[in-house]
């Protein structure tokens, strides 16, 4: 088990060090242990006129800029990147529940108020207000193509808009409760969708059909991905696209892990975890999971055995996204939002992407340039991240 404290910051530091006699507090907790709080002071430099980032022993200043903050914490020697965001969007005034980001820029998110909306992330413009759901949308996703929006919500149903007309051609009826995730085969012709019902059902797309039930009876399902299988199996059925190679990881309310070959309609493994599995992706071939005792558990996807795991705060999980170079970003319950890496060579760097004052990370998205983090305080923060993966070279 990887274990290094966790590091936090004022939220509006980065407006703080910008002025002389600044002070802003800054501390950090071991799992299970009483937090350490200190204070950064900021100084006039007599020399040469510049602000100076005053810190206690307990830290190891190393460089700043407009929108980070570079420390190492001593104790430890874990080194700290606090970032913050380049824009903070306020298009809901309710508690944004998720958010999904098409490689263009247009951004897709639901709040507690039961608002869809499609915004531009350049200008917070909403170009498009997607009504129809009953209920609040507790997961909106743009298809691979980044003109086409898939949202699931309280009402059972999923739906799929055009995000440049806001028209609902198709609505995939057929869970008898929430549908909680959503993830893509392929181009999405074929998508999967989970549910408090307990299952994970298979969809065309085309035709608003289900075509199987992929998992049952395991109890509530809170997430859903998909990875790539050793074997393929062949597919009779024309209307079900690239599943032959693929496999479906269903995180359960239980704890329990189950992992299914689409195909073939076979469980591969179910690996019970700790709590409750509140969120998970897969890259290349590792699963990571959020739980919601705070643990982020990493396995490997064909057999289900546990490499790794992090258990740096007893908060809860709530969202996890795949990055890349083998990076990832952790959205908790207390508004920590940390990017992490697979990589045993930074076990001792974190990012922190910051900004949140303690309101929960409900969702997380990454286009390839920004990070979008929904947050409970009604914001979707956006991170550059250029910013980020300089700390993991």
């Amino acid at each position: 088990m990887v274990s290094m404290p966790i590091v936090t910051i004022q939220c509006d530091w980065n407006d703080v060090i910008r002025l002389p006699n600044g002070e802003a507090w800054i501390s950090f907790k071991y799992i299970n242990q009483t937090s350490v709080h200190d204070k950064l002071t900021t100084t006039i430099n007599k020399a040469d006129g510049k602000i100076k980032i005053n810190f206690t022993d307990n830290y190891q200043y190393i460089s700043h800029g407009s929108l980070s903050l570079v420390v190492k914490h001593v104790g430890s020697g874990l080194k700290v990147a606090f970032i913050a965001p380049t824009k903070a969007h306020r298009v809901h005034s309710k508690a944004v529940l998720s958010v999904g980001a098409a490689e263009n820029p247009l951004v897709v998110s639901s709040c507690e108020g039961d608002r869809l909306l499609v915004w531009d992330s350049r200008t917070s413009e909403i170009t498009q207000e997607l009504k129809g759901h009953g209920g609040p949308v507790y997961r909106c996703r743009f298809f691979p193509s980044g003109v086409v929006v898939l949202s699931t919500g309280a009402d059972g149903s999923s739906r799929i808009w055009s995000a440049e007309s806001g028209i609902n051609p198709v609505t995939l009826v057929g869970h008898k409760m929430s549908v909680t995730d959503v993830t893509f085969i392929d181009k999405g012709r074929n998508v999967i969708t989970v549910s408090k019902d307990g299952t994970a059902k298979l969809w065309d797309v085309g035709e608003s059909n289900c075509l199987d039930n992929i998992v049952e009876g395991h109890g509530q399902i809170n997430c859903c991905a998909l990875g790539i299988a050793s074997e393929e199996s062949a597919v009779e059925n024309e209307r079900e696209v690239a599943t032959g190679n693929k496999l479906l990881v269903a995180g359960c309310e239980s704890g329990a892990l189950i992992c299914t070959h689409v195909a073939k309609r076979r469980e591969v493994f179910n690996k019970q975890l700790p709590s409750s599995c509140n969120t998970c992706f897969v890259m290349d071939n590792n699963i990571v999971v959020g739980c919601s005792d705070g643990r982020v558990i990493q396995l490997n996807l064909q057999d289900g055995t546990i490499t790794k795991e992090w258990h740096e705060s007893a908060n809860p999980v709530l969202s996890l996204a795949a990055l890349s170079n083998q990076l990832f970003v952790v959205g908790r319950q207390d508004g920590t939002c940390t990017v992490m890496s697979l990589n045993d060579a930074h076990n001792n760097v974190r990012v922190q992407l910051t900004g949140s004052d303690c309101d929960g990370i409900r969702d997380l998205a990454f286009n390839g340039k920004w990070i979008y983090a929904a947050c409970r305080d009604t914001h979707v923060r956006k991170y550059d991240y250029n910013q980020v993966v300089v700390h993991y070279k």
